[in-house]
């Protein structure tokens, strides 16, 4: 036992030995009481611990207790909580690396049918935010949408479904249309040996270490890096968790390609239920993404199924491209659109803004017009939407007969719809976004 004149070799340090006797720690003139339950039940455990340790765990536990200025001092405690006088503390703003969308240290999911061009979409991002270039700037060929400002910043792409070839094809074409130099400060990992594991937290880990200073990680697919985990059983909630982690840790934005359900000719139901997988899945989310495509059409629709934060306003992206002789890309680039929104807050503010450009109107002659070009809004939501446009001086209320109320917009925004789409792009400035961080097209003059 701890307490007899057994001579344990005695540490020099961490697995050394030197000639000093375990008797002058352990007995110190200490005369146990006979009757056991005298002893403190914390000498007990520990004698026990000490007795069932290796006889290289002893030496070290012998050189430490001999040395207590090398044991390590207590760790501090996990829970730490936080008062109101924290929140009230000045703090860094949340930086965005895409306006209004992704911000450092979130978990976000582009998810959709099978080929949809979600893929295809985050790649061309990708190559966007490495250049530190607006994306989806305007379509040349019409007028609508508005290009998304983006933070510059490294990006490192995680591929276990594409294959090396694609991933070839793919980048190049994009990188030629946007002019992209080699040296862009983006990684491509295309079926690594091993394999991400996001439901083993030491592979994750492993990649957290390879992912550092990147702002942007984009995994292609939460399935594939699932570790045998079936999508929809509980076990998902330790992946969203360990990626949830890796974001906290990393400060990165990761970004998680992922499939819709199959829908089955089914109708119905909230938007999110499309989401494949696990409920865990989408509560873990700082936003989904789903993305719509036409059958047979370049155009697809992005609309936001959920958020944390503020509402994503749908937008549109038309994909062009060109081909070799072998049908294989040569160039490729994504182009914002007019957005087909017909339900958001973003589309009654662009209807009340519509039916005001040719003169100021009564209250219930607006939200009549308003509602004839929105068939599917609500009374009470486009009032309120005039009421908030009143109240942030964007709209003018005069008082007029009988206590009736005439709205008109403001004489520095009456203009033409060419002359509001020819103004809309929004700067970025070095080192934060500005302050207001909208990127629908009828809400630049917020820029």
């Amino acid at each position: 036992m701890i307490g007899s004149q057994n001579k344990e070799p005695q540490a020099g340090g961490p697995g050394g030995s030197n000639d000093r006797d375990t008797s002058e720690t352990y007995n110190t003139e200490y005369t146990p009481n006979n009757q056991k339950s005298q002893y403190y039940p914390q000498a007990l455990r520990l004698a026990g611990d000490f007795l069932a340790a290796s006889d290289e765990i002893k030496r070290q536990a012998n050189y430490l207790i001999l040395n207590p200025g090398e044991v390590p001092g207590k760790p501090a405690d996990g829970w730490q909580a936080l008062t109101m006088a924290d929140f009230y503390k000045p703090r860094e703003p949340i930086e965005y690396l895409l306006q209004g969308i992704v911000r450092r240290k979130c978990l976000g999911m582009v998810y959709g049918a099978p080929g949809d061009l979600k893929t295809m979409l985050l790649m061309d991002l990708s190559i966007c935010m490495t250049l530190g270039k607006p994306w989806l700037e305007i379509a040349p060929w019409q007028k609508g949408g508005s290009p998304i400002p983006t933070l510059e910043t490294p990006v490192i792409w995680i591929d276990q479904d594409m294959g090396a070839d694609l991933i070839h094809e793919r980048f190049e074409a994009l990188g030629k249309q946007h002019k992209a130099p080699p040296d862009i400060p983006l990684k491509v990992y295309s079926f690594q040996d091993p394999h991400l594991d996001a439901s083993d937290s030491a592979s994750v880990a492993v990649l957290a270490t390879r992912i550092a200073g990147a702002g942007l990680v984009v995994i292609d697919n939460l399935g594939t890096v699932s570790g045998g985990i079936e999508e929809n059983a509980s076990g998902m909630r330790v992946v969203m968790a360990n990626l949830r982690w890796l974001a906290e840790t990393s400060g990165a934005a990761i970004l998680l390609i992922h499939h819709q359900r199959k829908t089955n000719g089914a109708i119905g139901g909230r938007a999110g239920d499309a989401l494949r997988g696990h409920s865990s899945i989408e509560a873990s989310l700082d936003f989904a993404l789903h993305v719509d495509r036409e059958p047979y059409s370049d155009q697809i629709t992005i609309k936001s199924t959920k958020t944390r934060t503020r509402e994503i306003a749908p937008f549109t992206a038309y994909f062009a491209y060109t081909q070799n002789d072998r049908k294989e890309l040569e160039t490729a680039q994504f182009y914002g659109v007019e957005p087909e929104d017909n339900a958001s807050n973003y589309a009654i503010e662009r209807e009340i803004k519509a039916a005001l450009e040719d003169g100021p109107m009564s209250l219930t002659t607006l939200w009549q017009a308003v509602k004839a070009a929105l068939p599917e809004v609500g009374r009470p939501r486009i009032l309120d939407q005039v009421r908030k446009m009143e109240a942030d001086n964007r709209l003018i209320m005069t008082p007029g007969a009988k206590n009736s109320k005439v709205y008109g917009l403001p004489v520095s925004r009456v203009r033409s719809s060419s002359q509001q789409f020819a103004g809309m792009n929004c700067e970025l400035k070095t080192g934060s976004l500005m302050s207001v961080i909208s990127y629908h097209p009828l809400k630049g003059d917020n820029c």
